[in-house]
């Protein structure tokens, strides 16, 4: 105080006129002190004005901004006398001392700023200035010694203050720092509470202090030993007496330093981690406390797991930590507007509850830790639950429990945890309490959703649960079922479940499946809702199985031809779209009796359109599938028809494109704690991975915008009614084309066949110009789909298309610069299963067992297997030299492992596919798949030792292949000297080879024999090719065999003496039965048989009588 003079009347009138609601007296009061009051005096008078409690608080706050901006600049400093640092210290330090915990924390954030700023220069600068911080931390501390609440407090606010406005400088001081909060915290538990308005301060403090020690690795002992204390400081807010502040933001503060901590420096923790977890499970389980504190609570439990989930296992500590968990999830839940269990506590809102953050926290450690040893614990503390528990809400927590976990699984489960998890909902769907029993099924939709694609091997067991709900179904529940989230759940999932089996595996269920659907799609004794999810089950059975629904066909056309008529009724209408996929699924089950329907269907799609505006929206896919059977009766109408097929896609591409983002809002607002803890499981890697059981919208808004089926509908126009469709081709491609630009996955893969279609059409109506145009507009477009759309079976279908336009259009698609190495690129990602919609799951052997049953494991290995088509395609649309630089880059690693390894057998699935692209690729290199030769010949040694008759016959094919092509060039011998080995063991007679592989053998053998006979181990292969004579099913394989016997005759008597006779058999016995394939054949036979008469007539006679008569008559 003693700094305000007598100049400081005028300063002080300026800082009032500064405080001014008119803003150019402010600017002119600015103006002025920054003109005329910058110099050292006025500087310490804005600092005693600061600091004089009995200025106004406008005033002092006037006098801080000002003072901040000049202490901050470094010139201020400099033009200063050297006793101006000395003076500031001591006005700041009575600024301080003038502090009281009343104050308005504005006016205390500026005393502490500009304290701070003065400190940071001090730092450093000489003992003296040292010795000035010091004794500025001594007087908070003394503060922080006091028995008085308020004083102890104010210790509290300037603690965190100073931190809050000069961290720079606080990081040097922060064992004073830990000082300060542990004399706070030990007079606090000295009074008797812990939870003060000074504890909560110093906890507010405390949190912003966190980071600086993160900086001072060397001072991070000290932050440590205050986990204790902070431990107990939660646990008082927790359950401090005053129930309004209970709920308050304040009592999570403990909770909030602790998860900055774990993730800033989870090592400081771990010390500390019984402690620290024993304490959040008390507070997450309390159903007395506020549930912002439980869910603060389970939230930082989840940090804990995120940074120390081994320290948690070593600690033993995990069956408790899942206990805990379960007892958040054995409640009642919450209901819904239709009255209807939210078994994870989901709000309207999204506040946060235990519920949920538990059923979070499950999630994130089945998706973090190790699959099958996290389930075999799941199981291990459920099953006693289960069976034993006698509280029913107990027996619903551990269902709930074992879903969660199965959705967050991202390897695959092992079969006999499968069978346990699969077992437990088995349990509760046989419940006696119906709450569990509504769980079970509940859980039954996350598994056979998530569980993929490993619990498609248990259709026998999953398929009858959902048969138990169906039959559970009383008349009234039947009557007012509408579309709510259980039966979207259950139905939605069925779908999933059954589109992800093999249609062989689903066939044994249909009849069970679809005698419930018949059932429930009756019209007097089920709701319209409930009978519009029963038509979209069974129009998808009837897509999956095809001509395996054919049992069912007459009863399900019955049930739906009456819906497909004209009715104004609403919920008709609503049935009559999902009647019409329905039927359009029966145009691929039974054609021959679709056919007799086809007038009548068309009927009702006029009838339709004439009385309903915009009505075609929901009749052309039916128009498109009916084109393929009653092409004359649409053409008359087919103006009608197109004029609307155009404008429904012109209305389609003009609607404001759906927003991907908007998908994963709330996983976007996750914190950075939480980013990941919710990941995709491996459940996703289904074919309805885009289709969840609780998201029926996409298939809304197809029915909405009509847009797909307009799309499909041209197609087939395109394929049945080329020269109908002519007239609109160009407006038609235009359109189509356009509206990808506006279009989801779901609906591009449909649009991309439709302009294939349409190039093939130009090129078909003698216009190869048009065709190449539109084929290198459109080929980037879908090689980038390919590569990032997410479904295994539109990539397949875009993947065909591309391949039908390098078919046709050859070199001309791939004309553009750099297609040919867009097109190759893709091809690469393919092989190398980096491709969005791929996966790696598993062992090579474990995939294809799961193929036997999961149609998505069968459908990724289409993704590869249309790659593979179109590679040998694409070398034809390319010089053999182009061709060749792409495939050896294919096929390089490959290679040099195989020329590291022995053919042994099995072949495995991996290798087979690319033993099966290297041949199938062979023709397009021409005379530069020489290089390539001794590879293919490993191949036909390693699959002719294969059990598996297809892969057999791939090598007899391929080394057929390679004989031919082989003489062209000269590479016989090679050829002949790499495989020949293999037959002695393929032809013995304990071999596994059927008798027509055995005949295509021999003649591949007498091949090799003809072609170069010194090549082949004479001494050992032919005893084995006379041993497999005579052929008994392939005698068209004689035209090799009798050459080679010829060449034995001359060349090699030696060995064909002690088997003379057999042959001659062999020989007399051909001819006797008229076996062999043409006239050549036989007279070389003839003449064989001459020569052997010749040079044995003993032998020729001893084999007389009437068995060879007709033979013998030939030999003259």
């Amino acid at each position: 105080v003693a700094m305000e003079g007598v100049d400081n009347n005028h300063l002080i009138r300026l800082l009032k006129d500064m405080t001014s609601a008119h803003p150019e007296t402010v600017r002119k009061s600015s103006d002025e002190l920054a003109k005329d009051f910058n110099d050292a005096t006025s500087t310490l008078q804005l600092c005693a004005v600061l600091g004089n409690a009995k200025r106004q608080p406008e005033l002092r706050k006037c006098a801080g901004n000002i003072l901040k901006t000049r202490l901050a600049d470094a010139a201020t400093w400099q033009q200063q006398p050297k006793d101006f640092p000395a003076k500031a210290q001591v006005e700041l330090m009575a600024a301080l001392k003038a502090l009281h915990v009343d104050d308005d924390e504005a006016l205390q954030s500026l005393v502490l700023r500009n304290l701070g700023v003065v400190m940071q220069r001090s730092l450093g600068e000489s003992a003296e200035t040292t010795d000035w911080n010091e004794s500025v931390f001594d007087h908070v501390e003394e503060l922080s010694k006091s028995k008085d609440g308020q004083t102890q407090t104010l210790s509290a606010i300037i603690f965190k203050l100073l931190i809050k406005t000069s961290p720079k400088m606080f990081q040097n001081y922060l064992v004073r720092a830990q000082r300060i909060f542990m004399h706070i915290v030990a007079e606090a538990e000295a009074q008797g509470n812990l939870f003060t308005a000074a504890t909560e301060q110093l906890l507010n403090g405390w949190s912003l202090a966190i980071p600086l020690f993160n900086k001072r690795p060397s001072k991070q002992a000290e932050l440590s030993a205050t986990l204790p204390p902070l431990m107990k400081l939660t646990h008082a807010s927790a359950y401090q007496p005053d129930g309004a502040k209970a709920a308050s933001t304040a009592t999570c503060r403990g909770i909030d330093v602790l998860t900055k901590l774990n993730q800033l420096m989870p090592e400081l923790v771990w010390p500390h981690l019984k402690l620290v977890m024993d304490e959040l499970f008390l507070l997450a389980v309390d159903k007395q406390l506020s549930d912002k504190m439980r869910v603060h609570a389970i939230s930082a439990i989840r940090s804990c797991v995120r940074t120390m989930r081994r320290h948690i296992i070593r600690l033993k500590m995990m069956d408790k930590l899942l206990m805990t968990l379960y007892g958040l999830l054995a409640v009642q839940p919450p209901l819904d507007d239709n009255d209807e269990e939210q078994y994870l506590g989901e709000t309207d809102d999204d506040t946060a509850t235990p519920l949920a953050e538990a059923a979070k926290t499950i999630l994130y450690v089945a998706a973090h830790s190790d699959t099958n040893r996290v389930a075999d614990r799941a199981l291990r503390l459920m099953q006693p639950q289960l069976e034993q528990a006698e509280s029913a809400l107990q027996r619903l927590g551990a269902l709930l429990f074992l879903s969660l976990m199965a959705k967050g699984f991202t390897d695959l489960l092992a079969d006999n945890y499968l069978d346990r998890f699969l077992a437990a909902v088995e349990l509760g769907v046989r419940d006696s309490e119906a709450v569990v029993r509504r769980g079970a099924h509940y859980a039954l939709a996350i598994m056979a959703e998530n569980l993929q694609p490993e619990i498609t091997r248990l259709a026998a067991r999953v398929l009858p649960l959902f048969y138990h709900f169906f039959d559970a179904l009383s008349e009234h529940q039947r009557l007012v079922a509408a579309d709510t989230e259980v039966y979207t759940r259950m139905f939605c999932t069925l779908e999933i479940y059954c589109e992800s089996l093999k249609p062989e595996v689903m066939q044994p269920h249909l009849a069970e499946l679809m005698k419930r659907m018949m059932m429930l799609v009756q019209p007097n004794t089920n709701s319209p809702a409930l009978r519009q999810m029963c038509l979209s089950t069974i129009a998808s059975l009837a897509k999956i199985t095809k001509e395996l629904f054919s049992p069912h066909f007459d009863e399900v056309m019955s049930a739906t031809l009456p819906l497909v008529k004209h009715t104004p009724d609403e919920d008709q209408l609503l049935l009559r779209t999902h009647a019409i996929q329905v039927i359009n699924a029966l145009g691929t089950v039974c054609p021959e009796k679709f056919a007799k329907e086809a007038s009548n269907l068309f009927g009702s799609c006029l009838d339709m359109i004439k009385h309903m505006a915009g009505a075609q929206v929901f009749t052309y896919e039916l128009l498109g599938v009916l084109s393929g059977y009653i092409p004359k009766e649409i053409n008359a109408h087919f103006s009608l028809i197109m004029g609307g097929l155009l404008t429904s896609i012109k209305e389609a591409a003009t609607m404001e494109k759906p927003s991907d983002e908007s998908k994963d809002d709330s996983e976007d607002e996750e914190t950075e704690e939480d980013s990941g803890s919710v990941r995709d499981g491996h459940g996703d890697q289904t074919e309805a991975s885009t289709r969840s059981a609780g998201d029926t919208s996409t298939e809304s808004t197809n029915y909405l915008n009509g847009h797909d089926e307009a799309v499909m509908c041209l197609k087939a126009f395109a394929i049945n009614m080329p020269d109908s469709l002519l007239p609109y081709l160009s407006e038609s491609m235009q359109r189509v084309f356009t509206s990808t630009d506006h279009m989801q996955e779901l609906d591009k893969w449909s649009a991309y066949e439709t302009l294939t279609q349409f190039i093939l059409l130009y090129s078909r109506q003698g216009n190869p110009s048009e065709a190449k145009k539109h084929a290198i507009q459109l080929l980037p477009a879908m090689v980038y789909f390919v590569q990032t759309a997410k479904e295994t079976v539109n990539v397949v279908s875009v993947m065909k298309s591309i391949e039908r336009l390098l078919l046709v259009l050859k070199s001309e698609a791939l004309a553009a610069d750099g297609y040919a190495e867009m097109l190759f690129e893709m091809l690469r990602r393919t092989l190398r299963r980096k491709l969005n919609c791929q996966f790696n799951i598993g062992i090579d052997l474990e995939m294809e067992t799961l193929q036997q049953w999961s149609q998505a494991m069968h459908a990724e290995q289409q993704v590869m297997e249309a790659a593979g088509d179109l590679i040998p395609v694409f070398g034809h649309s390319l010089t053999k030299r182009q061709f060749a630089g792409y495939f050896q880059t294919l096929s390089k690693s490959f290679v040099k492992n195989l020329r590291q390894s022995m053919p042994v057998g099995p072949v495995s699935r991996s290798n087979f596919f690319m033993y099966n692209l290297m041949g199938r690729s062979m023709e397009a290199l021409g005379v530069i798949a020489e290089q390539y030769y001794e590879v293919l010949c490993y191949c036909i040694v390693d699959c002719m030792q294969d059990q598996r008759r297809h892969i057999r016959d791939f090598a007899s094919r391929q080394i057929d292949w390679l004989l031919t092509h082989s003489t062209e060039h000269n590479n016989a011998d090679t050829i002949i000297a790499a495989t020949s080995s293999v037959f002695s063991e393929a032809l013995e007679p304990r071999s596994p080879l059927q008798q027509e592989e055995r005949d295509v053998l021999c003649g591949i053998l007498g091949r090799m024999v003809r072609i170069d006979s010194k090549c082949v181990t004479m001494n050992t292969l032919i005893p084995v090719l006379l041993g497999a004579l005579p052929l008994r099913e392939k005698f068209d394989c004689y035209i090799d065999v009798m050459p080679a016997l010829h060449v034995v005759f001359k060349m090699r008597m030696d060995l064909l003496r002690p088997r003379l006779a057999e042959m001659l058999e062999v020989l007399l016995g051909a001819l006797q039965s008229h076996q062999l394939p043409n006239a050549a054949v036989r007279q070389m036979t003839i003449e064989l048989v001459k020569s052997i008469k010749l040079d044995d007539e003993a032998l020729y006679q001893q084999l007389g009588g009437e068995k060879y008569a007709e033979a013998k008559a030939l030999i003259v």
